[in-house]
C-alpha cells in the first residue's frame, strides 16, 4: 500500500479504496450455521451417516482388493478384510492392544518388537491406527516383519482431522501428508516397493471437521483432490521376495 500511495494520485486511491470495500462485501463468507465452536458431530460424522474419511478409505481398498489374500491381517476387526477379500483370503487374524478384543487373534502392540509372528500374512490392512502408536518406524518395522516375501501392507492415515475424542487427545499422536507419509516409508522400509495416494479437499476436509457425513455432500465434491488439503493419505507397500526373517535394512 506505500507503493500505492507514492505513485497512485490521490482520486484513484480513493476509486481503489472503494474497489476493496466492495470486494470484501461481495467474498464476505456467509457463515450460517456454520459459526459454531462446536461441531455437528462429535464422532466424525459417524451419527449422521458415513465419515468422509470412510468413504475414501473404502475407495482405497477397493482399489486395491486384489491384494487382500491368502491370509490376512487387520487392527481391531476383519470387517475390511471380508468386504474386500472375501472368497481369496483363506486365514483371516486381528491384531489389538485390547486383551478385551474378544475377536482378537493376536493380541500385541504394534511398537514392540517381535510381537507379530515373522513371514505369516499376505496381506496387513492397517487402517487408521498409526495415529495412535507413539513410534511410528517401530510398528512400520513390526507389521514389514509380518509379511511374507511378496506381501502387501495397505496403510491409511489420517490428515486433516480433529483428535479421536475416544481414546482421547491425549493418545491421538499424529498426522500425516501423502509426502510426510512417503517420506517416513522409504526411511523405515527403504526396501520397500510403494506406491501414495493422497485424498480430500477443502470441502471434504471441513465437513469432515464439522462432523458433516459424507451423504450430505455431492459426490464430485467428494472425489475432487486438491494436495493442499489431504484428508486421508494412503500407501502400499510390497515387500520384495527374498526377505525372508529379515528387518527393513
Amino acid at each position: 500500500m506505500r507503493v500505492v500511495r507514492t505513485v497512485l494520485p490521490q482520486p484513484a486511491r480513493a476509486r481503489l479504496r472503494r474497489l476493496m470495500r466492495l470486494r470484501r462485501l461481495v467474498l464476505r463468507p456467509r457463515w450460517g450455521n456454520l459459526r459454531r465452536r462446536r461441531p455437528f458431530s462429535e464422532h466424525f460424522g459417524n451419527d449422521r451417516g458415513t465419515p468422509v474419511d470412510r468413504v475414501y478409505i473404502e475407495r482405497f481398498l477397493a482399489a486395491h482388493a486384489a491384494d487382500v489374500r491368502g491370509r490376512a491381517l487387520e487392527v481391531g476387526d476383519a470387517g475390511y478384510t471380508r468386504r474386500f477379500g472375501a472368497s481369496a483370503v483363506t486365514d483371516s487374524d486381528i491384531v489389538d492392544i485390547d486383551p478385551g478384543n474378544e475377536a482378537a487373534t493376536i493380541v500385541a502392540d504394534l511398537a514392540q518388537p517381535g510381537s507379530l509372528p515373522v513371514d505369516r500374512f499376505d496381506c496387513f490392512l492397517l487402517i487408521q491406527t498409526l495415529q495412535y502408536v507413539a513410534d511410528v518406524p517401530a510398528a512400520l518395522r513390526n507389521a514389514w516383519r509380518s509379511l511374507r516375501p511378496g506381501g502387501v501392507l495397505l496403510v491409511c492415515v489420517p490428515g486433516i482431522s480433529r483428535l479421536d475424542p475416544d481414546p482421547g487427545p491425549d493418545h491421538d499422536l499424529h498426522r500425516f501428508t501423502p509426502a510426510g507419509l512417503a517420506a517416513t516409508l522409504r526411511a523405515t522400509l527403504p526396501g520397500a516397493g510403494q506406491r501414495i495416494v493422497g485424498y480430500g479437499n477443502l470441502l471434504a476436509a471441513v465437513a469432515f471437521l464439522y462432523g458433516i457425513a459424507a451423504e450430505e455432500l455431492r459426490a464430485q465434491e467428494l472425489a475432487a483432490y486438491d494436495p493442499h488439503y489431504p484428508v486421508l493419505a494412503a500407501a502400499r507397500v510390497v515387500k520384495p521376495t527374498g526377505t525372508e526373517g529379515r528387518a527393513p535394512a
